[in-house]
């Protein structure tokens, strides 16, 4: 029984990781910032740990989208609709561009 409710608990949390944009309701959508990477070639992983399989590698002018942290080392991000896991000291918060109007004399 105990096993059972392990699987159906992590079954839930997989899919809820696995869920994209489209089927988010926009107030999740809006609680994501956009991160960037400290270094070039941070590699994103399938599951959290250095062992598991590199989905990519990561540059500094990707666009991140930070999901959540899902525990003290590891965060999950979007890249291009593809979830993963990033290590969190790897990840930096990207500096807003600052709007800049020419007005017309």
């Amino acid at each position: 029984m105990k096993k059972l409710i392990l699987f159906l608990a992590f079954l839930t949390q997989t899919a809820l990781v696995f869920a994209t944009d489209h089927q988010t309701t926009g107030r999740q959508t809006e609680n994501r910032r956009t991160v960037t990477t400290r270094y070039e070639n941070t590699k994103m992983h399938r599951q959290p740990g250095t062992s598991t399989q590199i989905l990519r590698s990561l540059h500094s002018n990707d666009e991140i989208q930070y999901v959540r942290q899902y525990n003290q080392s590891w965060s999950i991000v979007l890249v291009d609709g593809q979830v993963g896991y990033v290590l969190t000291s790897e990840l930096g918060i990207t500096k807003n561009k600052p709007n800049v109007t020419i007005a017309k004399k």
